[in-house]
C-alpha cells in the first residue's frame, strides 16, 4: 500500500524501515509549511520551558542553550532534537496532549511560570492547563503554520485505498479534500484525531 507522510519533514529512518517491513511505499507530500513570526524570545522570569515541536527547538536552540530551567517536550522527538543540540530535557511528553502530561512533569520538577514555546497554533488549552496545575504559562508563538502547495492533480488520481499519516489536526484539515472512506488514516497527536473527528462528521 502506499503511505503518504504529511509531517514538514521527511520520515525518518525508523518509519521508512517499519513502512517497508509491511510492505508500503512511502511518499513524503508535507501537508503545512511554516514561516518564523520573529518574536523575541525572552525566557527571563521564566523557571521551565515547553517545546512543542522541532521547529520550536530550532527557532529557540540558541535561546534554550542559555537557559538555565528545566525543559520539557511535547515528545520523544523534540526531546531527541534537543538533545542532539545539546540541550538537556527533564522529560518528553506522550503526544496525546499536554494537558496529560503536566501533573506528571511537575512530579518530576515543581516549577512555578513556564516558557510554551510552539507555533502561533495549539490546540492545548493553556488556561486551563495553568490553572489546574497551579502555574503560570506565558505562550511564545515562534513559528505560524500554513497549508503547503501540493501537486492537486497527483493526488487527486491516487489508486485507494491508500495510507495516511497526519501530526496535527491543521494537516488533517489541509488534505482532507483526498482523504476517501476506503484508506486507513493514522492520527498522532490529540489535535490530529479531533481535526478528524470533525472531518468524519462533517461528510
Amino acid at each position: 500500500m502506499l503511505v503518504i507522510d504529511t509531517k514538514l519533514t521527511p520520515p525518518d529512518a525508523e518509519t521508512l524501515a517499519r513502512e517497508a517491513s509491511a510492505g508500503n511505499e512511502v511518499w513524503h507530500v508535507p501537508a503545512l509549511q511554516y514561516r518564523p513570526t520573529g518574536i523575541r524570545l525572552d525566557l527571563s522570569g521564566c523557571d521551565a520551558a515547553f517545546l512543542g515541536s522541532p521547529r520550536a527547538v530550532e527557532l529557540a536552540k540558541d535561546v534554550l542553550k542559555d537557559f538555565s530551567g528545566v525543559i520539557f517536550t511535547a515528545g520523544k522527538k523534540t526531546a531527541q532534537y534537543l538533545l542532539q543540540k545539546g540541550i538537556p530535557v527533564a522529560a518528553a511528553g506522550s503526544e496525546n496532549g499536554a494537558g496529560k502530561d503536566f501533573p506528571q512533569f511537575l512530579k518530576i520538577r515543581n516549577v512555578q511560570k513556564v516558557a510554551w514555546i510552539s507555533a502561533a497554533q495549539t490546540a492545548a488549552d493553556l488556561s486551563q492547563i495553568a490553572k489546574e496545575n497551579s502555574i503560570e504559562i506565558q505562550h511564545f508563538p515562534i513559528y505560524e503554520t500554513s497549508p503547503a502547495p501540493v501537486d492537486e492533480e497527483k493526488l487527486r488520481s491516487l489508486s485507494h485505498p491508500v495510507g495516511w499519516n497526519f501530526y496535527s489536526g491543521k494537516a488533517v484539515l489541509a488534505l482532507k479534500r483526498f482523504i476517501q472512506k476506503e484508506d486507513v488514516v493514522r492520527l498522532f497527536g490529540a489535535s490530529a484525531e479531533a481535526a478528524f473527528k470533525s472531518v468524519e462528521l462533517s461528510r
